[in-house]
């Protein structure tokens, strides 16, 4: 790939702090790949672990003017993917929890009352992709829809894994709060627990 070579940290580090994308590329693909083998290792989900590189590289760049900072960059990362992958296991840990509670208070167990519920959720979730940009709903379909990594989905549309991770987290945004509108809490969970997010 092209960049600065050969790699040099404290080099490449600088140069992301001044707002350099090219290094801050480099630091990237230079970590990337041990970082998702590492939550792999964890959560076995290669679309989980795409998220959480991606997301600890999002918070990385928005706050990069730390970055020199920082004395051993392979720690920082490292300790940045466990608790970010422990933080999503929590919360989903919770929502299973939440999810299970709402199943056991208003459908006492009716599995057919759940298999239609969440073929409403997932009808009103294609009506819902209208309010995305043209741009959000692409990204987000060739993810959610075709199982496209962020690479692969940056790779195909010409354009970064940091605004691939842009458009996924917005778009989340947008269709959880729709569905949490229309129907309530029972539905945002099934959204989550159903792997539609």
């Amino acid at each position: 790939m092209q960049g600065l070579h050969p790699y040099d940290e404290q080099e490449v580090l600088r140069q992301v702090a001044a707002g350099s994308e090219p290094a801050f590329r480099q630091l990237f693909y230079h970590y990337r790949p041990r970082l998702i083998a590492f939550v792999l290792g964890l959560s076995r989900s290669a679309t989980a672990a795409e998220d959480i590189v991606h997301d600890v590289f999002l918070n990385i760049w928005k706050n990069r003017a730390q970055l020199p900072e920082v004395r051993n960059l392979s720690g920082y990362l490292f300790q940045a993917v466990r608790y970010a992958a422990h933080d999503q296991f929590q919360r989903r840990a919770k929502e299973k929890l939440i999810l299970a509670e709402l199943h056991r208070e208003e459908y006492g167990g009716d599995k057919q009352q759940e298999t239609l519920t969440l073929q409403a959720v997932q009808a009103f979730l294609k009506e819902s992709l209208g309010k995305l940009t043209p741009q959000q709903r692409k990204v987000f379909l060739l993810s959610r829809e075709t199982g496209l990594s962020h690479a692969q989905i940056a790779e195909k549309l010409g354009i970064t894994t940091r605004t691939v991770s842009n458009h996924i987290t917005e778009a989340l945004h947008i269709l959880r709060g729709e569905i949490g509108a229309f129907y309530g809490a029972w539905a945002v969970a099934l959204f989550v627990l159903h792997g539609l997010s």
